[in-house]
């Protein structure tokens, strides 16, 4: 039996009708945030438009606060929808809540995207020092501070135009400026100033140019010229004189070399004797000594007489050292020709350390230790170098005026000589050893007169020159302007002439 159709009230249909009109409602709230809160002002839903560039209200109706409320949920909530086209989206920024988060300070200096707009950084310069020591070369210290090879190459090869690198000496010092940074690309340790010292008197040194070369020259140094002086007596040695007083080597060698021609230091000086040395010194900008000048005087006390040289250039250019009566102190033949040495054995008969009988020793035996240089007495040309017998390792020099002088038992010779060799007078020949029938480092030291020996400290030799006339008038103009500064001097110990010497016409 086929059931009949119920019949429904018009108080069904009135109920059916009310939930149909309130379905829309409820779709508009599952579109919106889903929370209490936004009950109370529902949002309309939205959807991508057909460009995908913007959210489209689905309720065109919609009001004013609702389109606010919008906006706020489409940026706190996006729709899963697809990723916006990178070639047509725009590109949209968070906009930064000022009212709760202060501004941030841009950086004072940052550096732009564009390499080319970039303002390139200054170098920096680092300024240091090299010192040689044995076995450098200046390319090789140049290269182990950071520079490229081919940069130190290009910097020696500049110096070599002013200065030989290959006169450089271990413990001289090199300075250098060196430039890193830059511009980027240049990345490379570069030389800004390379400057040494080639002589007391002269600095060298290459700088970099504006064309990224290299340029060397010369520069002057500025030196105070002075005048010191001391005055001392001798204990020990002349030498030691000098040290005590702060006298340099190169001026104590050259005041002994001068006296050697008229003293035996073994038997004419005595302890107490008085010592007075006048000489030159420069210096620099900060007050050091540069390098010492020549002996300017020297009075020297021998047997109680006082025995003065000064210094003097004739006209001839030939500097050398005078008497005060305008005699040369330079005679034929030094009587020592050796410094620091003591007189081990004399002139005469004797026994023979060696051989044990007595026999004419026809020299003069100076004991010094090995290897102090010798010197040659006097300029002459060398007859006979070499080994000979008992005398071991000889040199045989012929003067002029039939005096001849001869050296014996030598370590070795100064380089270059040979048999007809010219020497001057002074000039090292050889140094002590203790070579042949020796029982000692020593020299043995003869002068042969037309070729007999004659005692070398009994010998009465004549004088290289006299000063006359014209030229003796000058040179006792010099004499009074070194006494002139050795008045300006304290009476005592290490003096100085508080004056430059370009007063009076300049030092003698």
């Amino acid at each position: 039996m086929i059931p009949r159709p119920r019949r429904v009230s018009a108080r069904a249909y009135t109920s059916v009708a009310a939930v149909l009109i309130a379905l829309p409602i409820t779709g508009w709230m599952v579109f919106g945030t889903g929370s209490d809160a936004d009950s109370a002002n529902p949002a309309p839903p939205v959807e991508l438009g057909a460009d995908k560039t913007a959210p489209k209200l689905i309720h065109a109706h919609a009001t004013t606060d609702t389109k606010r409320q919008m906006t706020t949920d489409a940026v706190q909530h996006p729709a899963p929808a697809q990723k916006p086209d990178i070639d047509t989206a725009p590109k949209v920024a968070k906009k930064p809540d000022t009212a709760q988060t202060p501004a941030a300070k841009a950086p004072e200096a940052e550096t732009p995207a564009d390499d080319s707009a970039a303002t390139p950084s200054q170098p920096r310069i680092t300024r240091t020092k090299v010192t040689v020591s044995p076995g450098d070369t200046l390319l090789k210290l140049l290269k182990q501070t950071g520079l490229s090879g081919r940069e130190a190459f290009l910097a020696v090869k500049e110096l070599q135009t002013v200065y030989s690198p290959r006169k450089l000496k271990p413990g001289q010092e090199i300075r250098l400026a060196l430039l890193s940074g830059g511009t980027p690309d240049v990345a490379e340790m570069r030389l800004q100033r390379l400057m040494l010292r080639a002589n007391a008197d002269t600095n060298v040194a290459v700088e970099r140019t504006d064309a990224g070369g290299f340029a060397a020259a010369k520069q002057a140094r500025t030196l105070t010229r002075q005048v010191s002086g001391v005055a001392t007596q001798v204990d020990s040695s002349l030498f030691a004189a000098g040290q005590q007083t702060g006298v340099p080597v190169r001026v104590m060698l050259d005041l002994i070399r001068q006296y050697s021609y008229a003293v035996d230091f073994q038997r004419d000086l005595r302890q107490g004797d008085q010592l007075e040395i006048v000489y030159e010194r420069f210096l620099d900008a900060s007050g050091g000594i540069a390098k010492t000048g020549p002996l300017l005087y020297a009075s020297l006390e021998v047997q109680g007489e006082e025995l003065a040289i000064y210094r003097y250039t004739p006209e001839n250019g030939q500097t050398g050292y005078f008497l005060p009566n305008g005699e040369s102190v330079r005679r034929l033949l030094m009587r020592t020709p050796i410094n620091g040495a003591r007189l081990s054995s004399g002139y005469g008969m004797r026994k023979h350390p060696i051989k044990g009988y007595t026999r004419m020793h026809e020299g003069v035996d100076f004991a010094a230790p090995p290897g102090t240089p010798i010197y040659a007495s006097g300029k002459g040309r060398i007859e006979r170098i070499g080994v000979n017998g008992g005398y071991g390792n000889y040199i045989e020099i012929d003067h002029g005026h039939g005096f001849e002088t001869a050296y014996a038992h030598m370590r070795g010779f100064a380089k270059g000589l040979h048999r007809g060799a010219r020497v001057s007078q002074g000039e090292v020949i050889g140094y002590v050893g203790n070579t042949g029938n020796s029982t000692g480092p020593h020299l043995h030291y003869e002068v042969l007169k037309h070729g007999s020996p004659v005692n070398p400290r009994g010998l009465n030799l004549p004088t290289g020159r006299t000063l006359t006339g014209g030229e003796f008038a000058r040179f006792k103009q010099a004499m009074a302007e070194i006494d002139r500064l050795r008045q300006r001097m304290p009476d005592t110990g290490t003096r100085v002439a508080q004056l430059d010497c370009a007063e009076a016409g300049g030092c003698p």
